[in-house]
């Protein structure tokens, strides 16, 4: 079911015509997971919404990739905060290899992948490149914050070029009922 509403909206999108949720919307399948890789903030933003939406949602910032089949899907946010791996002890690298093991595990099992990018970086940053160039390819949804400052013109490409549905959120201070107009619960 989620495949074929995926690609009804790949299909509006890529047309360039206007898309109304209620025509065309994402049916979030529960238990969902939200977890970053980065570890920026993004993700606990996510948890929030999901859990004013009434979404039954785990928040797993280190989840490995040992247990994915317990998940309807995955909402994924990436960027790198150097604060956040220090506190959550991890590395760079380790967070490399996480987001690879994420994606590996996430289609051995056909548990989609939703990428919600809140908060930028400035184009230029290597290391949250190296994370999105991981998982955007892979990804069956995007999700963008329009203001983010990251790489909208990276996403817009990727997101025509792999037909990937992409969504764009205009008010951060609203950003609640913005996701419910993508999502129907």
């Amino acid at each position: 079911m989620l495949r074929i509403l995926l690609m009804c909206l790949a299909l509006a999108l890529v047309s360039g015509s206007g898309i109304v949720a209620a025509e065309c919307p994402l049916v979030l399948e529960e238990p969902i997971l939200i977890t970053s890789v980065g570890q920026s903030i993004d993700a606990l933003i996510i948890k929030t919404i999901f859990d004013d939406m009434g979404v039954r949602a785990d928040f797993q910032p280190l989840f490995q990739a040992d247990g994915v089949e317990h998940y309807g899907q995955i909402v994924i946010s990436s960027g790198i905060s150097y604060k956040g791996i220090a506190a959550a002890g991890t590395t760079l690298e380790s967070e490399v290899e996480r987001a690879k093991a994420i994606v590996e595990a996430a289609q051995a099992q056909s548990v989609p992948l939703i990428l919600m990018y809140l908060g930028g970086f400035i184009q230029g940053d290597a290391n949250s490149q190296q994370l999105l160039d991981i998982l955007t390819p892979h990804v069956d949804v995007i999700i963008v914050y329009r203001d983010s400052r990251g790489p909208l013109d990276y996403f817009t490409n990727l997101a025509e070029e792999q037909r990937i549905p992409l969504f764009f959120l205009a008010d951060m201070g609203n950003l609640c009922e913005e996701v419910t107009l993508i999502f129907s619960p």
